[in-house]
């Protein structure tokens, strides 16, 4: 079994994709924390490794909404929007105004299509699986699937 680690670098992007009809989804393009296993004794065209990843929310704590409101800073409230008394009406806000840090779980499959072993390169092609925003803990995320290729230096 081969173990493939991500260690170091840059392992995260903030993306936005458009979808027909115009919306909008933003998602943090990531293999944070992955570790992909494979069968087999060598990196040779064909092999393929999959594995879990860390996802972590699109928008940090220190983010704030176009309505002042975050996670660690900010107003507790909507600026325009009077604290709620009976607490009725209180329910349909509370995801809105109370922020949540959210990190959800990815899963990549990888096949390596080449190998230089010379210079202990492998490349090859990805399918990951992953969720979207959840703007601070107020939306359901949507799944975000990607496909492309990757390049990696094993050690």
């Amino acid at each position: 079994v081969i173990s493939f680690v991500e260690e170091e670098g840059i392992d995260y992007a903030p993306t936005t994709v458009q979808l027909p009809g115009g919306e909008r989804v933003p998602f943090l393009f990531t293999v944070k924390e992955l570790v992909a296993k494979g069968n087999g004794g060598s990196f040779k065209p064909g092999f393929q490794m999959g594995g879990d990843f860390s996802v972590p929310s699109y928008r940090t704590g220190l983010f704030l909404d176009p309505k002042g409101r975050g996670g660690v800073t900010g107003y507790d409230m909507a600026v325009a929007l009077p604290g709620l008394q009976n607490g009725e009406e209180e329910a349909d806000l509370f995801s809105e105004n109370n922020k949540t840090f959210d990190v959800g779980q990815g899963r990549i499959e990888m096949e390596v299509n080449k190998v230089n072993a010379e210079e202990s390169e492998i490349g090859g092609v990805f399918v990951a699986s992953q969720p979207g925003d959840t703007d601070m803990g107020s939306k359901v995320p949507k799944k975000i699937l990607t496909k492309g290729i990757f390049y990696a230096k094993v050690q």
